[in-house]
């Protein structure tokens, strides 16, 4: 099924709602395949960009795309696949397929950590300190591959030999941030994974980041937030994790009165969990942190780490250490409330019959004065754009009922 899901994703694009709608509306990437072939591509419901790139969307292309893949090292993981990350599926408008180098995380526990580019020595140094415990402890670290806390999160993580995912906001053929490539690697051979949503040679634009964001925070059981001014992007990844029923952390500011820290203190105020070290984090899911004794410093070859039944040696090259947390029951989120504020004519008047509750086809095309066929058109065009689904006999729902 992977050609068809490519396919799909090369009109529709990535993170583009819509492209879940029409698999659950026709049953699977190759239904929609097969329905827009019989229809002779004359989509009325496509958006005018979709239609246009439709045209030139090919399983000749999807079949290309793979053997790219297959240089890079990456593999295309759909929807239905087993090594879908299960909490990821569950998240409003899932990636409907990801790109993936290495080992993804299943039932581990993974933590995002979020931070701005730029920040202060005190973020950093714990970032560092806080990472580098986590990641010993067998948490997986989930970050975007940005510079600044991005980038200090995920070598902490590597340097102790431990797992971190890096969600990248470019396609995998593209070097970006510039001369990260390397890095990738490293984090791979460390027992990590490298994951993005776009085409091999997509550049993300500007605006996608917002998107990419819900993938760090779909990933994880919290989100940790190091550092925030008002209007900070972090933002973004913290308002995923609030829609998603993740946990938000907070570390502590080094100057309440700082400007840089304005953005973690809102949360903090708003019930956030402050993280004074690693255990903070650890205690939220039931884990036992370990009493852990350097012998020398975090990129030592050896680690002791000391329990209360044992002492166990960490040699380097080991197999990462995975955290075992309470069961992860996944709460799907909800969809936003439908926007009918941009619907007109027919599609509104439907839209607005279904505000009371369900409605059966028969109903609808009764007080609407439409045939079948014009009723069955409007219908699915609304369904395609996430405001009403299908409900048992042969009716209909606003999404948000």
């Amino acid at each position: 099924m992977t050609e068809y899901y490519l396919w799909l994703l090369q009109f529709m694009g990535a993170a583009n709602p819509r492209s879940v709608q029409l698999i659950r509306h026709y049953g699977s990437a190759q239904a929609v395949y097969e329905a827009f072939s019989k229809a002779g591509n004359d989509v009325k419901f496509l958006k005018p960009g979709e239609a246009e790139a439709l045209k030139t969307a090919s399983l000749e292309k999807s079949r290309e795309i793979m053997q790219i893949g297959e240089s890079y090292n990456y593999r295309a993981i759909t929807l239905e696949d087993e090594q879908y990350p299960v909490a990821l599926k569950n998240i409003y408008n899932p990636p409907i397929m990801i790109f993936a180098a290495g080992e993804l995380p299943c039932e581990e526990l993974c933590i995002a950590v979020i931070g701005t580019r730029e920040a202060c020595d005190y973020s950093f140094k714990v970032t560092k300190r806080l990472c580098s415990q986590l990641a010993r402890e067998g948490v997986t670290i989930v970050s975007g591959m940005a510079i600044g806390i991005d980038k200090t999160a995920h070598t902490a993580a590597v340097e102790v030999r431990g797992r971190t995912v890096g969600v990248l906001a470019c396609g995998f053929a593209v070097d970006y941030p510039k001369y990260s490539t390397p890095f990738r690697h490293e984090i791979v051979k460390a027992g990590g994974a490298i994951v993005t949503e776009l085409l091999p040679y997509s550049r993300g634009e500007r605006g996608y980041f917002i998107y990419r964001n819900r993938i760090m925070s779909g990933l994880s059981r919290g989100v940790i937030l190091i550092e925030a001014a008002d209007k900070s992007g972090c933002h973004i990844t913290a308002n995923h994790a609030t829609s998603q029923n993740r946990d938000i952390f907070c570390v502590p500011p080094a100057d309440i009165f700082h400007p840089r820290f304005r953005g973690v203190i809102g949360y903090l105020r708003d019930g956030a969990i402050p993280v004074f070290d690693h255990s903070d984090v650890l205690n939220e899911y039931f884990i036992r942190p370990t009493v852990e004794v350097d012998k020398g410093n975090d990129t030592g070859s050896d680690v002791l780490i000391e329990t209360q039944a044992e002492t166990v040696t960490v040699e380097a090259g080991d197999a990462p250490k995975t955290a075992a947390a309470k069961p992860f029951n996944v709460i799907p989120e909800k969809p936003p409330e439908p926007d009918l504020s941009e619907l007109s004519g027919k599609a509104l008047e439907i839209a607005e019959l279904l505000k009371d509750g369900v409605k059966t086809v028969d109903f609808l095309a009764e007080k609407s004065g439409l045939t079948a066929d014009e009723l069955s058109e409007v219908l699915l065009e609304l369904e395609i754009d996430g405001v009403i689904e299908s409900a048992a006999g042969s009716s209909y729902r606003l999404c948000a009922t």
